[in-house]
């Protein structure tokens, strides 16, 4: 439910509060003893309007006094949605819900004709209560509707406020703003210009001095500027008094960027100023039917309508007659006033706006043209040079292609089906020696020391092949060891250069059984190496997919991420409102012991950021199960049922029967509770 509704019902309790309004059972009573004493009044106005008081009477009593803490059923105050959530609570909920404006004029209507038929003097005790409980129905209904009018009416100049201040940042968007606005300002120049200029050839008789007086005024920046005219028209005063007639000389330096800071701010002070009045005007009128103001009268509500009408719209109409009291008034002459207060209601938003309108920020022609412009010639040249090198972008799309294609092959897919073909088949990539290759030089090395052996001893074959097998080579070495006393002569003539050629060999065969070994520790592992080659290809395509997701995500979820820094930079601000509050309305001896209350501006600054809080809600999800949100720093994990707790919470801060500390324990709960505050 939203604060409009729960608005309403609190002042129709109050307003009902106060009459003798017949109960559930009443009503009945009263419907037969109206049966009975006129039959032909079934189906007439009458009978309507008594029915219609049953039902309000009805809803009196059927309506919760305050909304439970953890209630299933909770209205969306856009499209007044039930959403059950929670198992653990029980019993029924009643969302009771403003009546709309067409409605409370045909309860009217209802009053009017019943009223028509007799005198209020003669009217029976039923039919006066049904009466009262109607009006006070729509005068609930009418002061509710004004909030609500208030509201939608605040909302724009926060938008305009907001990007008037991101224009006062600096000098680059001060000369952004003056170049959008040129082509506005040119035209009114020459519209006043053609004006004067027209108005001159009309009128021949004008004075030489009124003639330079309006071109130098014409002349001046008051209408490239209009706002700096407040700060020339002093200066333009003491020109006028002048005795000589010149033009205006025209000045050393002209601060256009001061100007135009100067225009802006002019501009955020009036809509800021209008800001603060419709707060007020919302504060006070949320506060008529609070726990600490339960004496308010349908008289004085209605004054309270008719006094924020005038200051919204600007006017001073008085629509209540203060001579007649609103006692003193018949039900139809009561009928006729609320109907001429619900007439102005719908208005007021439109005719703030008006208001407003030379203070808004610019239309979206204006602040779009710069960047439509851009983009045009941006497109164009784009074309023109895509056009004329569409060969050379064909080439480099198709080398690009091949290159990436050949990377991801090389060096990602074919060591995968080398590690598979490992895997399946048994194959090996890396190999440095056969195992043929080594036996082979091993029986050659065999062969040759046999062979050297028998040559100067009678030895055993497979003794001299035992020895060699185990790295023995005494058979060789004993006669190099003799025939290096004699190198020269042996080299020659002797068995030295084939002592020489065996252990060559042996070396040979040393090396092949150390390259046998690292071969061994290479098929041990080939499979750790196939996927270590792929790891640098996969991280840097990985990286590369990563980075582009980042960004269209980043694209895609940027609606997300401006709710949340809004939300934030709201609740922000409910938070310093409430700790100013406390500052300025508590004192040492009563902050523990009294339970204070915001004053009426306070409360109106409060109900309008709620306000906004509650707009940018919608977008929080609401699933019932837990999920993720965007934000600025990255994503952050949300319970179920995020919006529906959200909006308790905006309720709750929204509560005229809350105090400062209350309100201020629901924000930290809301800092606790959400984590993408």
């Amino acid at each position: 439910m939203s604060f409009v509704d729960e608005h309403y019902a609190r002042v129709f309790r109050l307003l009902a509060g106060g009459l003798q309004s017949p109960a559930s059972s009443q009503g009945s009573e009263s419907g037969n003893s109206l049966q009975t004493e006129d039959q032909s009044l079934t189906g007439s106005s009458e009978s309507k309007l008594i029915a219609r008081a049953f039902n309000l009477s009805t809803q009196l009593l059927t309506e919760p006094k305050s909304s439970p803490l953890g209630s299933p059923r909770v209205a969306d105050s856009d499209n007044r949605e039930l959403r059950v959530y929670g198992s653990q609570f029980a019993g029924p909920q009643i969302t009771v819900i403003c009546p709309s404006l067409s409605s409370v004029v045909g309860d009217l209507e209802l009053v009017r004709q019943a009223t028509l038929h007799r005198s209020y003097m003669a009217s029976t005790f039923e039919q006066r209560s049904a009466e009262n409980l109607v009006l006070a129905n729509a005068v609930a209904a009418v002061h509710a509707h004004t909030i609500q009018q208030l509201l939608e009416s605040v909302l724009p100049l926060s938008t305009d406020i907001d990007y008037w201040s991101a224009q006062d940042g600096g000098s680059i968007p001060l000369i952004v703003y003056f170049v959008q606005s040129m082509p506005q300002r040119l035209y009114s120049w020459s519209t006043h210009v053609i004006s004067a200029v027209y108005s001159y050839s009309l009128d021949q008789k004008k004075h030489k001095h009124s003639i330079l007086e309006q071109l130098r005024v014409l002349m001046s920046s008051r209408y490239l500027f209009p706002v700096a005219d407040q700060i020339n028209t002093l200066h333009d005063s003491a020109r006028s008094k002048r005795k000589t007639l010149r033009f205006p000389r025209v000045p050393d330096t002209v601060n256009i960027l001061g100007l135009v800071g100067h225009e802006i701010r002019y501009k955020q002070q009036q809509l800021v100023a209008m800001q603060d009045k419709l707060a007020t005007s919302i504060g006070i009128l949320s506060q008529a039917a609070s726990e600490h103001n339960m004496e308010a009268s349908a008289e004085e509500l209605l004054l309270q309508i008719n006094n924020v009408i005038n200051i919204a719209t600007g006017s001073d109409a008085m629509l209540l007659d203060k001579e007649t009291t609103w006692s003193g008034k018949d039900a139809s002459a009561q009928t006729l006033l609320i109907q001429n207060i619900a007439e102005w209601i719908p208005d007021i938003s439109s005719k703030v706006s008006r208001q407003m309108q030379n203070y808004s920020r610019p239309s979206l022609a204006i602040r779009c043209w710069i960047p439509a412009v851009v983009l045009v010639a941006s497109a164009r040249l784009l074309s023109s040079y895509i056009t004329e090198h569409r060969d050379d972008f064909k080439d480099w799309i198709a080398d690009g292609l091949f290159t990436l294609r050949n990377y991801i092959s090389q060096y990602i897919l074919a060591p995968l089906k080398h590690g598979y073909e490992t895997i399946r088949y048994g194959k090996h990539t890396y190999s440095v020696m056969s195992d043929e290759s080594l036996a082979s030089d091993f029986r050659s090395l065999e062969d040759m020391v046999i062979g050297f052996a028998k040559r100067f001893s009678d030895v055993n074959p497979d003794d001299v092949r035992y020895r060699v097998e185990h790295g023995d080579l005494s058979d060789v070495m004993q006669v190099y060891s003799q025939e290096m006393q004699q190198p020269f002569r042996n080299a020659v003539f002797g068995d030295l250069v084939q002592a020489m050629l065996i252990q060559v060999q042996k070396v040979k065969v040393d090396v092949g059984q150390t390259m046998a070994a690292l071969d061994k520790l290479l098929k041990s592992n080939e499979l750790n190496f196939l996927l270590l080659s792929t790891v640098p290809a996969t991280l840097s395509i990985y990286a590369a997919a990563k980075w582009l997701s980042i960004r269209i995500s980043w694209w895609i979820g940027g609606s997300s991420r401006h709710t949340v820094t809004s939300i934030q930079t709201i609740v922000r601000d409910i938070d310093r409102l409430l700790n100013f509050g406390t500052r300025d309305e508590v004192t040492d001896s009563l902050a523990t012991t009294e339970a204070i209350h915001l004053p009426a501006a306070s409360q109106g600054h409060l109900i309008c950021l709620t306000h906004y809080l509650r707009h940018h809600a919608q977008m929080l999800p609401n699933s019932a199960s837990a999920g993720r949100l965007g934000t600025g720093a990255g994503w952050a994990f949300t319970l179920p049922h995020t919006r529906t707790m959200f909006l308790q919470d905006i309720r709750d801060i929204e509560s005229t029967n809350f105090s400062m500390v209350q309100k201020q324990f629901v924000v930290q709960r809301m800092y606790r509770t959400f984590r993408f505050l």
